[in-house]
This record gives C-alpha cells, structure tokens and sequence, in this order.
C-alpha cells in the first residue's frame, strides 16, 4: 500500500524493503491484483475514470447523497515513446515532458 500512497521508483521501495528492483516490482504488481480483488469483492472499489456525461450525472446523485469526493491524481514522467500515437497518448502538455497518469475517484 506504501506504493500506491507514495509512488516511489521500484529501486527505492526495494530499498526500504530490502529487496532488489525487480523484486519490488513483482510483489508490487502481484499484491495490486490481490487487493484489487478484495476491494471488488467488498464492493469499495474506487471509480478509475468518468468515461460518459451519465456518469458525471451519476456522481453528482451520489454526491448529493454523500456529502464527501475524494478525488487523487498522480502523474509520473516517462521516457518519450518513439511511436507518433503513443507520444500523443502520454504527452503531458507541460514543455517537452511525457508522463503516466494514475487517478483514482471515492465519493464516501
């Protein structure tokens, strides 16, 4: 969980953890799933994206109901991808920069 809260390079969390890069990498992806999984299965899992107008719509009932949005983003540089689509795909707006974005929404 430390990983999905702070974002750190594989290198570093191997670090704290002690255990190498790739290690880290492997339990990071391997324990996603696992609470992916448990999250859907006691029906708390976070919305990723707001995909159509109906599911803004959506949020807005909900939120009348609620009260309360959180609402988390992250973007994480990347190495420029060579291919035109993917570049304009990971292409941050900021000069000459290129990043994954990592979202996350939970209205409780």
């Amino acid at each position: 969980m430390y990983y999905l809260k702070a974002y750190p390079t594989f290198d570093v969390l191997g670090y704290l953890f002690d255990m190498d890069g790739g290690n880290a990498n492997g339990d990071v992806h391997t324990l996603s799933a696992v609470l992916k999984r448990a999250l859907a299965d006691l029906g708390v899992s976070p919305a990723r994206t707001l995909n159509a107008v109906e599911e803004l719509e959506e949020l807005d009932d909900l939120l009348d109901h609620q009260g309360v949005a959180i609402i988390d983003g992250v973007e994480r540089e990347c190495v420029r991808p060579q291919d035109g689509e993917r570049q304009k795909i990971h292409y941050s707006g900021k000069k000459k920069t290129y990043g994954e974005k990592h979202r996350d929404f939970n209205a409780s």
